[in-house]
């Protein structure tokens, strides 16, 4: 029992891979200080400074996995590598795309160096089998499913059956949302950015369904 509490924060990651057989899920996402990612128009950069954004690279460099949704990476064309400024060698960590049906550019960021760092793309039953042959090619891996709604499930099982202890979700809304809905954000790191852009229609950083009562929230 000697510093057990600090024992299990240490340790939470690992522990929860071995009792749940699924990696610890960290959430991350830059808002304003009324709650919004993006302007009504999609404008969102940059909401976090430089320091910030420093800080995301370090933070990614010691995940083994790190997810966005399809749309997020369609719309943002992101590389998702850990970039820090100082000399210590980062986690290689694997690019994962959560989609149904994945309609990557073969120009885009991900597809051009899934040859270098790996990159994971997800499948449903209804993908065009064209367009995942042309993303094998590249070298990206597709993990096939034959029922979308147990593609995210299905994720997250295999990646606890490859030993990921760390996943890094980057959004977007949806797929927090889901992940909140589910009850699966572990950790969350939140960049909060002293402006305001208001826009009753710009969006925030967690949708799905949402939580009935206060009581219900997700207490971090």
């Amino acid at each position: 029992g000697v510093c057990e509490d600090e024992a299990r924060q240490l340790c939470a990651p690992y522990l929860n891979l071995i009792a749940h057989q699924r990696p610890w899920i960290t959430a991350k996402w830059a808002m304003t200080l009324d709650g919004k990612i993006a302007t009504t128009t999609g404008s969102s950069q940059w909401i976090s400074n430089p320091q910030c954004r420093e800080r995301v690279h370090e933070l990614r460099g010691r995940m083994d996995g790190i997810l966005v949704g399809h749309q997020t990476a369609l719309v943002d064309d992101p590389q998702l590598t850990a970039r820090p400024a100082n000399a210590v060698v980062p986690r290689l960590a694997t690019r994962i795309v959560l989609a149904q049906n994945p309609q990557l550019a073969m120009s885009s960021h991900l597809v051009q160096t899934a040859k270098q760092i790996p990159v994971l793309v997800t499948a449903g039953p209804r993908a065009d089998h064209s367009q995942l042959a042309l993303l094998e090619q590249q070298g990206v891996e597709v993990l096939k499913f034959d029922e979308d709604p147990a593609i995210l499930d299905g994720l997250l099982t295999e990646l606890g059956k490859r030993d990921f202890t760390n996943l890094l979700v980057e959004g977007g809304s949806q797929l927090l949302g889901c992940l909140l809905d589910r009850r699966l954000i572990d950790e969350v790191h939140v960049f909060v950015a002293p402006c305001l852009i208001g826009g009753q229609q710009a969006p925030g950083p967690v949708a799905g369904k949402g939580m009935d009562q206060m009581a219900d929230a997700l207490k971090i």
